[in-house]
């Protein structure tokens, strides 16, 4: 296994947020130090378990007790959530996710709310922007509400090796925990891995275009995102160049073997590479739905009218492409899936990731219907919650920091009506979020979600 393979690592804007649920409720987040989940079942995702009847008791952001409720004396000074009747779970990852620039402020609030409304409470913020690590710092620090950021770089674009090397070196001193692989030359690619590898800096995203997966593999790349450059894997004797492998390789569906998979997964595992599969980026653009259907889900009312004619012109237009089949497009979806269970059943790590805001995925929901496309593979409920939970800890290295519920661990936690075990629909809606141990009300959350829907519609 690569060294890498193993883990990926550990503004301006004001809080306006706030005062506009101020004004929608009375209630503000929960500043209490300390605060108790009281009579609570508790899904603590360290394995396939429901601890009935506990109590979780919350102090200065990190869990300090979970116990049996007859077990547990509650402080005095807790802020007390009645948990009867209820599941509590570890918040959601999101994996690949995106959150704008410090160019637009609105737009960065309200994309850090839409994903704390989700009980996306972690986001690997993938194509980074220079003002994200101020963001993440301003948001550890309580003065931003929002998931916790894990920063990668912007997009990497260097020419040549020289330009890619100094590139590398710059958004390390930048304060980026990874390196967000985009088009930089082939040749370039081993150089990007050496000066990484020299700094403790993972890379992660695509595979370039002439690299492979294989010698991605072999470079020790953490994570491979979209299932990149499988597909051109899987066709025998295929060329490392991907000019004419079409959309995510929907051009040689056909000549793709399915007896390579067990080939794929078995380098995948061995070099111990993390995938996020991003099914929805291809599933919702190859979908036979009309996009102006998909424009009109529920949750679209929460992005700007902009991105809504973005994402409806870029669908009509691939849909226009000579390299874009429907039929190819449909097998191609069946591939892949077939692929995310090969993987996962031959013990090759996934991370859930959506790839929001982008193509038809709203930041936040877009993981939910991620959530349920990585069911369809064959996937249980608790094993695609997993894919949420304690893999994205794993992933960065940090087991023993959050995605599990547990002492000493981060205080990110949902609190559910129903067992997502058993239909995970039961984690679209929670009764409250908790992030870094401060308590947002689902009356509090949908206030934030309606205060965001009337902003973009007074701007259609």
């Amino acid at each position: 296994m690569s060294r890498r393979g193993r883990r990926l690592p550990t503004l301006l804007l004001a809080t306006a947020f706030a005062a506009c649920a101020a004004q929608a409720v009375e209630s503000t987040p929960i500043a209490a130090r300390t605060v108790a989940f009281v009579g609570v079942d508790v899904l603590p995702m360290d394995r396939d378990r429901r601890l009935e009847d506990h109590t979780v008791v919350v102090r200065d952001g990190q869990i300090v007790e979970v116990a049996p409720s007859a077990q547990v004396h509650v402080p005095a000074d807790a802020e007390r959530i009645d948990g009867t009747g209820r599941v509590l779970m570890p918040g959601l990852a999101e994996m690949h996710g995106h959150v704008p620039g410090a160019d637009r402020p609105q737009a960065v609030e309200d994309t850090l709310l839409l994903y704390l409304a989700n009980g996306v409470t972690l986001v690997r913020n993938m194509s980074g922007d220079p003002s994200h690590p101020a963001l993440r710092t301003r948001i550890e620090a309580g003065e931003v509400p929002g998931p916790t950021l894990v920063v990668a770089s912007p997009w990497l674009r260097g020419e040549d090796i020289a330009a890619v090397e100094a590139e590398v070196r710059a958004h390390h001193a930048a304060g980026a925990q990874l390196i967000k692989l985009g088009s930089i030359p082939a040749d370039a690619y081993p150089a990007m891995a050496r000066t990484s590898d020299a700094l403790g800096l993972p890379f992660a995203g695509h595979i370039p275009s002439g690299v492979g997966l294989v010698a991605a593999l072999e470079a020790g790349q953490a994570s491979i995102d979209h299932l990149d450059r499988y597909v051109e894997f899987l066709v025998p004797s295929a060329p490392i160049a991907d000019a004419q492998a079409g959309w995510f390789g929907s051009a040689w569906i056909d000549r793709v073997d399915p007896a390579r998979i067990d080939e794929a997964v078995r380098r995948t595992v061995a070099a111990g590479t993390w995938n996020v599969p991003t099914l929805s980026l291809v599933e919702h653009m190859a979908s036979t739905e009309a996009p102006e259907r998909m424009i009109a889900w529920p949750e679209m009312r929460y992005m700007p009218a902009t991105e809504r004619a973005r994402w409806l012109r870029a669908k009509r237009e691939y849909a226009q492409r000579p390299d874009f089949q429907p039929e190819a497009a449909a097998r191609l979806v069946a591939l892949r899936r077939q692929l995310l269970k090969a993987l996962h059943d031959g013990g090759a790590p996934i991370a859930l990731g959506s790839d929001a805001p982008q193509f038809f995925n709203v930041p936040g929901f877009s993981l939910h219907r991620e959530m349920t496309m990585m069911q369809a593979t064959g996937l249980t409920p608790y094993e695609v919650l997993v894919t949420g939970t304690r893999n994205p800890a794993r992933a960065l290295g940090t087991p023993e920091a959050f995605g599990t519920i547990a002492v000493g661990r981060r205080a990110d936690l949902l609190l559910l009506d129903g067992d997502p075990r058993e239909d995970l629909a039961h984690a679209r809606d929670p009764v409250g979020v908790m992030a870094r141990g401060q308590w947002w009300p689902r009356a509090q959350l949908q206030a934030a979600l309606d205060a965001i829907a009337a902003r973009n519609a007074e701007r259609d």
